[in-house]
């Protein structure tokens, strides 16, 4: 595996970890906190990286299932961040509460996405 790949999946990987713990602690939690909101900038942060990192090492973007749900669950994962962030601020306590009725569904997209790149890399190997 050529070290920038490696760097893609450890990032994307790091995402997914990120990701995860904060949608589903949120959750839990019925109240999105300031760790949770932290690890969705974390998650964005990787997710960011990788998609750069993966984007540069192809010739040209194919426009197929997994891009688009890719680019749609890191677009979306933003949102979330953003919005989270916004709420946490402004203390918006009807988002803050509501927070994990959106970000659950966010979060299943990206997954599809993140599963769908691990087949397409599984196949490349």
């Amino acid at each position: 595996m050529k070290p920038i790949i490696l760097v893609s999946v450890l990032s994307i990987t790091t995402a997914l970890i990120a990701y995860t713990i904060a949608v589903w602690s949120n959750w839990r939690a019925k109240v999105l906190g300031t760790v949770q909101i932290v690890l969705l900038w974390i998650g964005l942060g990787a997710d960011s990286l990788a998609t750069k990192i993966m984007g540069a090492s192809v010739e040209k973007t194919t426009w197929d299932f997994h891009t688009i749900s890719g680019y749609t669950g890191l677009g979306l994962m933003a949102i979330l961040a953003v919005v989270g962030s916004w709420a946490k601020l402004t203390n918006r306590e009807d988002v803050l509460t509501s927070f994990h009725k959106y970000a659950v569904p966010v979060w299943a997209i990206w997954v599809i996405s993140y599963a769908t790149g691990v087949i397409i890399g599984i196949q490349r190997a």
